[in-house]
């Protein structure tokens, strides 16, 4: 229906005048300005939008969902409508949805800051965080002192192994705000990374100081203490803090982690246990890990991942890549510190570079399935892999080898040897009851590791990471992936140590034996392990909790007492 010039003039006085209403809460004016709109136009788009705030404001996120999209369909054009969407999926934690509506928005608004961060927080939290960057770096430029730009920045640094740069943020942002929380928990968990445990406690503690309910610098801090006193002023700061959190809140499952990390070290084992199992519990409320589906998929990649699809490769014959993978907290961190700390080798942490890689080559009308993997010719396993092979090389272009500790790398060995068949592949291996104990212990935050918030699908997802790694041995060329165990290296350093150089190409080189002197950025949850010289003392540890654990064993069978 076209509007006269009067009835537009009209329609624009109200829908301000709604706007103004829902801003100050008075909704039911509001409701009602609404409802004289609509009887004017019917869909009118800047209606929807402001019954979508209403909505959200009344908890009701599918409402306001449907009423957002009626506007972005209605005025697709209309940057506001494309951003209200986005920012409602960025904070469902929506990442990928989030994206394409926030692209769109800061499209249509480019100036807008708020739509540009919000952006670059969906694109850090789907890996994209070369995308990121320099949009953040041109925000920098533009607003050299706003913290939110900084702290955006400093997170893709982090990402991408900027480290000194990231750092600086940090800096500039501590020089205008001395008392900035946020920014002094991340120093401290930088120097932390880093082996500055000391710098890195002092800097923690600023972040209390600042912050007296600061959870996550609390967390920080019980990671890299060791607790030898039941009266320690820690943990009762901690046990304070956890009795004024609420039941089954994301912060309580940080807390009941470090309480139950607390009482292991303190050998109160079924106090810790019982820690650890109410951490996981909400972890598991708040998840959305599905264990059948998972297990599925791993079985779909065995039956694709063919020996003769395997022989379908990029045929480029570049060493340099050694990627070092396992089941988490096998000891894998160990493995990635020894190679680093050989002069001829530099590593790139948990990049996931070559899984966002794989990412980039999908898209929402055309996804990439393991199935369209299997129809990959050799050129286009060549390009993947110079692609690879150039982010690798991007901050380490002399280094011999370059090591990549992407844990989640187990499911993609196959895709890995098709684009890179001159690749190393180290495997760690644990004994499966110290790992799957220290899987439930840990607050792994990546999603895919949610199968360890129960000892059942713990056990589940096992047996098939078993079936998944003897599939990879079955069709891999020999030779092309080396097994290393946990055990035996900490029983043998030297000559364990001496195997896996050769096994990378690598001559022998003292400093490895040094690994935990090695300046480098650690980002696991073995930082303070890694920093000390081999020890023994985690070893056989699931005896400690062997009552807890028949769960576990129970679906493990007769494989928990061996390492294959």
């Amino acid at each position: 229906m076209k509007l006269s010039n009067n009835k537009k003039r009209k329609m624009k006085e109200m829908v301000d005048q709604a706007a103004q209403a829902c801003a100050s809460g008075r909704f039911d004016i509001c409701a009602q300005l609404c409802g004289r709109i609509e009887s004017i136009q019917p869909g009118n788009p800047d209606v929807a939008n402001i019954r979508a705030i209403m909505s959200m404001q009344a908890g009701q996120q599918a409402k306001a969902e449907q009423l957002w999209l009626e506007a972005v369909k209605a005025a697709p054009n209309r940057g506001e409508f494309q951003g209200n969407l986005g920012q409602m999926y960025l904070n469902q934690g929506r990442y990928a949805e989030a994206v394409p509506r926030l692209r769109q928005a800061m499209e249509l608004d480019p100036r807008s800051l708020p739509t540009q961060l919000g952006y670059c927080k969906a694109l850090l939290e789907t890996g994209r965080y070369e995308e990121a960057y320099p949009i953040l770096d041109r925000a920098r430029k533009r607003h050299p002192s706003d913290p939110i730009v900084l702290m955006g920045l400093y997170c893709a640094c982090q990402q991408l192994n900027r480290i000194e740069e990231g750092r600086a943020c940090l800096e500039n942002i501590l020089e205008h705000q001395p008392d900035h929380a946020e920014a002094l928990f991340e120093l401290g968990v930088l120097d932390n990374q880093a082996g500055r445990f000391e710098q890195g406690e002092a800097e923690l503690r600023s972040a209390l100081a600042s912050r007296p309910d600061y959870v996550d610098a609390y967390t920080a801090l019980a990671e890299i203490k060791k607790f030898v006193a039941d009266d320690d002023a820690d943990i009762s700061a901690i046990t304070a803090m956890l009795s004024r959190t609420a039941p089954n809140s994301p912060e309580r499952a940080k807390l009941a982690f470090s309480l139950g990390k607390i009482m292991d070290d303190l050998g109160h084992y079924d106090r810790a246990f019982e820690y650890f199992r109410e951490a996981n519990a909400i972890r598991k409320r708040h998840g959305r890990y599905d264990n059948n589906r998972e297990l599925a998929h791993l079985r779909t990649i065995m039956e694709t991942f063919t020996p003769e699809m395997m022989s379908q490769t990029s045929g480029l014959d570049d060493p340099t890549p050694v990627f070092i993978l396992g089941m988490p907290r096998c000891g894998s961190t160990l493995v990635d510190q020894i190679l680093v700390a050989h002069p001829e080798v530099a590593g790139v942490g948990e990049s996931s570079f070559f899984e966002h890689l794989l990412l980039h080559r999908s898209s929402d009308d055309d996804p990439l399935t393991v199935q369209k993997l299997a129809s990959f010719a050799p050129e286009q396993w060549r390009a993947f892999g110079q692609d690879y092979l150039h982010k690798l090389r991007t901050n380490h272009p002399d280094a011999l080898r370059i090591t990549d500790k992407s844990l989640r790398n187990i499911r993609l060995i196959g895709a890995i040897h098709c684009a890179l068949p001159k690749a190393r592949i180290v495997h760690v291996r644990r004994h499966p009851l110290d790992t799957c104990l220290s899987i439930f212990k840990t607050d792994l935050r990546d999603h895919l590791f949610d199968y360890g918030c129960s000892l059942d699908t713990l056990g589940e997802y096992y047996l098939m990471y078993l079936k998944l790694m003897q599939h990879w041995r079955d069709v891999l060329p020999a030779g092309v992936m080396y097994e290393l165990d946990y055990e035996n290296l900490i029983a043998h350093q030297e000559g364990e140590t001496r195997k896996l150089l050769d096994a990378c190409g690598l001559p022998w080189n003292e400093a490895c034996l040094q690994f935990n002197q090695t300046e480098n950025i650690v980002r696991t949850a073995s930082v303070a392990q890694v920093r000390r010289p081999v020890y023994t003392d985690s070893q056989a540890a699931w005896k400690r909790y062997k009552k807890h654990l028949k769960p576990l064993m129970d679906i493990l069978g007769t494989k928990y007492p061996k390492i294959r």
